[in-house]
């Protein structure tokens, strides 16, 4: 949102009177006078954002407060690349302060013109309308859902579940909950299971009401007491309304539906009037955020509702155009199934483009080629063709919902291609380097900060989780296709992002490359030799992403003039596209904070100008060479938050100097540039990759002084032997750390002992041969907080434990083990999550036994609401089902 740029814009300003405060001295007093304006406006849109968002005519003041914010930017990040590049002293002279003071004023007043004329306008704009407007789109959308008579597809096994766990005896009300993104059917579900004969028989009283996102306590007592009498209470007071809706349930054995609970509160209001204590009553409710779930009831998980599969994707599809199966002519069946298959396996979207293909049956050539045309693009197609604008609008209401802070971020995720599994670390890094996250608590980092806004657009299902890490955090997380278009066309609309695409078609980009230099943020993931071939000239862009599906080998002739021409870049996501080098142009790009290299086995070096880059927080370098050397001081690059390479860093300036304080990740750092030095200037490093020969490590490096570091990886490289000889005493490791991974050490098992002991310990990780031997006798009485264990390729044959050990164990991942003849089933009593591959048919065996013991043991069964989850690889299972056979 624009405030988001305002307050990026306003830290900009701070910094750059400190890191110009000589040669800015006279100007100090109309950049702060600007300063002013800004922050006023940045509270009023903060104040009035979430009220009037719906209507164009704040939306268009948002878009002009944008440009303008834009184009103070500009001013001032041009003037600063003018005075870093020029030293001579004419320019510290004369360097045209005047012009820049005058600048600053002409905007300023240009500013506040701007602001008072929207002031105008704003207060102008009536109000009372807006929660109806809601109202009217929510109903609308509600009525456009699968239709309760129809068949379901898809969810006949979510409904029976649902069905079957409503019907269970409890000795007090039980809510359950319906979750998942939007059109995914949470409604149509809970319809079918509130029309079913048998939870008509179950339940004496039925009842169903709508919360939607605009919902007052009176309305919902209301409809609640619709079915109980048909006098008119409207009078009531919401307190009086509350205690009869509690009388009148606690005379009957109720299920509750409450349809479209958007928030807590609204959660809370309905609890207010529940007999809580009454059993064998149910409630169930269906949202969009898993917030809402968790808090009606801690101690079930939701249920969430699971995309469509193709076949059954193709089959609703049929229904929606023909009326049933079989009826779809066989000479457009590959084109039907594209279609569907395109929607993702969105039932919303599949019963939309099933309208749209029945508006276009014409003549058998003429519905061909119109289908064929809808195929080629099925999610634009549909977004731009939906007449009602049925799915933007139910997108939207989501959007609209977010939190100013958010709402950025989430408009963010369409700079990324269609499908692409999103790395969350670097998706943090983006925000971060973007602007969009200001720290609102001393205590948090912006780091911590991102992760709660990832966490949160997950609970509001608009992302979806890809990859876990051990913690069961997401690692890797995607969007559906509509809404990441639903993105694109809204930062379009703001001038947020733009992407740019090769229409083969035709064979030019779209837009247009004469354009670029409109956009702020350009996103491209194809055609990218040719593109820069074009010459784009980009004076305004601040950001460059690019995500190809594969390497591209970019020659420096095509780079470097790209480089010249766009000045002004702040993030640079290069990370698929191959150079030798990294051009020189790039070492005058003072205002870059994100930047992504990648290189083949000549990209070796990084040049020591790297570290004139005084805004740059991350860097991040992808190389086929075995080593990256780094020529600058990264201690003297005081804004540099994380430096993550693939291969082995060497530093050849590891001198003492003042601390970097701001980074956090190190990884991974040759075991020859891992000094007393370097792990001086780093106080507050976090993530610290190691690589090389450890051995030699251990005798030289203590890292127990790194009181901030959790997450230590450690990879071993010998050039004597192949093998580190001993871990050390328990005393050289952090005394933070929370996860520890270990990889080719091929240290003994007795050496567990020493990892046992560590009393923060809570994911540990042993990949390639971390441990070697056939025997792990954990007989001792450790590894108390360890969480999650992983063990990836081992010889190990026997595992045994004591009963005193791995008390908090709750995940174990097994891969490559393929000697392990059995999983302790000690194990079973605290574990919730257990995932094989590749190992022995007796272990798949055990793990089987596992899920036994816990299934005749309740109370077992899960750890803070948790149900225990074996996932087998699909060659194990084969395996154990083959000796069955056999035998």
């Amino acid at each position: 949102m624009a405030e988001a740029a305002i307050s990026f814009l306003l830290d900009n300003l701070k910094q750059l009177v400190v890191h110009y405060s000589t040669l800015i001295a006279s100007t100090k007093s109309e950049v702060e006078n600007l300063g002013k304006v800004l922050e006023r406006m940045k509270s009023v849109l903060e104040e009035n954002v979430s009220k009037t968002y719906k209507r164009k005519d704040f939306k268009t003041w948002e878009k002009q407060i944008r440009e303008v914010v834009y184009e103070i930017e500009d001013v001032f990040d041009e003037w600063a690349i003018q005075a870093a590049n020029d030293s001579s002293r004419r320019f510290k002279l004369s360097l045209s302060r005047l012009d820049l003071a005058e600048e600053v004023k002409r905007i300023r007043e240009k500013v506040e013109s701007v602001f008072k004329q929207a002031m105008l306008e704003f207060n102008t704009l009536p109000m009372s309308d807006v929660a109806d407007e809601q109202s009217r789109n929510a109903n609308r959308i509600r009525q456009i859902e699968l239709p309760v008579d129809k068949q379901i597809v898809g969810f006949e096994d979510a409904i029976d579940e649902l069905i079957r766990d409503l019907k269970m005896e409890s000795s007090e009300v039980e809510v359950i909950s319906i979750v998942g993104m939007p059109g995914l059917g949470k409604t149509t579900v809970a319809s079918k299971i509130y029309n079913d004969r048998t939870i008509s028989f179950e339940f004496t009283k039925l009842i169903w009401i709508n919360v939607s996102e605009e919902w007052n306590k009176k309305d919902i007592y209301l409809s609640i007491l619709k079915k109980f009498t048909t006098d008119d209470m409207s009078s009531e007071s919401e307190s009086c309304l509350a205690k009869k809706v509690t009388e009148k349930l606690n005379q009957v054995k109720f299920l509750l539906v409450a349809d479209d609970i958007w928030t807590v509160p609204a959660w809370e209001a309905i609890k207010e009037s529940l007999p809580m204590k009454k059993g064998s009553c149910k409630v169930l409710i269906t949202s969009r955020d898993d917030q809402v779930a968790k808090k009606a009831n801690p101690w079930r998980e939701p249920y969430h509702l699971r995309f469509l599969d193709d076949e059954e994707s193709w089959k609703l599809l049929q229904m929606e155009v023909y009326g049933g199966e079989g009826r779809w002519p066989k000479e457009w069946e590959g084109i039907g199934k594209k279609i569907a298959k395109d929607c993702g396996g969105l039932p919303l979207a599949l019963v939309v483009v099933g309208g749209i293909l029945v508006k276009k049956i014409s003549t058998p050539d003429a519905t061909r080629n119109a289908w064929t045309k809808v195929s080629k693009s099925v999610v634009e197609y549909t977004m731009a063709h939906d007449k009602g604008r049925i799915m933007e609008k139910i997108i939207a209401l989501s959007y609209e919902k977010l939190p100013y802070h958010l709402r950025d971020c989430f408009l963010y995720l369409g700079v990324f291609p269609e499908d692409f599994e999103i790395n969350t670390w670097n998706l943090k890094c983006l925000w971060i380097a973007e602007g969009f996250l200001m720290k609102g608590y001393e205590t948090s980092s912006l780091e911590e900060i991102a992760d709660e806004n990832i966490k949160e657009l997950i609970d509001r299902n608009l992302v979806m989780v890809c990859k876990t890490n051990a913690l069961g955090e997401a690692k890797t997380c995607r969007v559906h296709d509509m809404i990441r278009e639903f993105c694109k066309k809204e930062g379009h609309e703001l001038n947020f992002a733009q992407e740019i695409k090769k229409v083969i078609r035709h064979g030019d980009f779209d837009p247009k490359v004469s354009e670029i230099h409109k956009f702020r943020r350009v996103c491209i993931h194809s055609s990218i030799v040719e593109f820069f071939n074009e010459k784009p000239v980009g004076p305004h862009t601040r950001s460059f992403l690019c995500y190809s599906k594969q390497g591209i080998n970019v020659p420096s002739e095509s780079l470097s003039p790209f480089f010249k021409k766009f000045p002004l870049l702040r993030v640079f996501e290069g990370n698929t596209m191959k150079i030798s080098k990294i051009p020189k142009e790039l070492l005058k790009f003072i205002h870059l904070r994100y930047l992504s290299l990648a290189g083949g086995d000549n990209f070796k070096v990084l040049p020591e100008n790297i570290g004139k880059l005084w805004n740059l927080q991350t860097l991040v370098i992808t190389t086929s060479s075995r080593t990256f050397e780094i020529k600058a001081d990264i201690s003297t690059m005081e804004r540099l938050r994380h430096l993550k390479t693939n291969v082995a860093i060497i530093l050849t300036k590891d001198k003492k100097s003042a601390p970097n304080k701001n980074l956090q990740t190190l990884s991974w750092l040759s075991t020859s540039s891992c000094k007393d030095e370097v792990l001086s200037n780093s106080p507050n490093i976090k993530v610290l990759g190691i690589h090389g020969d450890l051995d030699t490590l251990l005798n030289n490096v203590n890292l127990q002084k790194l009181a901030c570091l959790t997450k230590l990886k450690l990879i071993y490289y010998g050039r004597v032997t192949d093998a580190m000889s001993k871990l050390p005493e328990p005393i050289f490791f952090p005394q933070n750390m929370k996860m520890l991974s270990l990889s080719a050490t091929k240290l003994d098992w007795c050496n567990m002992r020493i990892l046992s002991m560590l009393l923060t310990l809570e994911v540990l990780k042993l990949q390639e041969h971390a441990f070697k031997g056939e025997k792990w006798d954990d007989s001792g009485d450790g590894f108390h907080r360890l969480h999650s264990l992983q063990i990836e390729r081992s010889d190990l044959v026997t595992w045994t434990i004591s009963e005193s050990s791995f008390r908090s164990l709750g995940s174990l991942v097994l891969k490559n083990c393929e000697k392990l003849d059995a999983i302790p089933l000690g194990l079973a009593k605290t574990l919730h999550t257990l995932e094989i591959e590749r190992v022995t048919v007796s272990v798949v065996h055990s793990a089987v036994d596992i899920e036994n013991e816990k299934e005749k043991n309740p109370e077992k069964q899960s750890i803070a609401g948790r149900k225990f989850k074996l996932r087998i690889a699909p060659g194990d299972l084969k395996n154990m089902e083959n000796q069955q056979l056999q035998s």
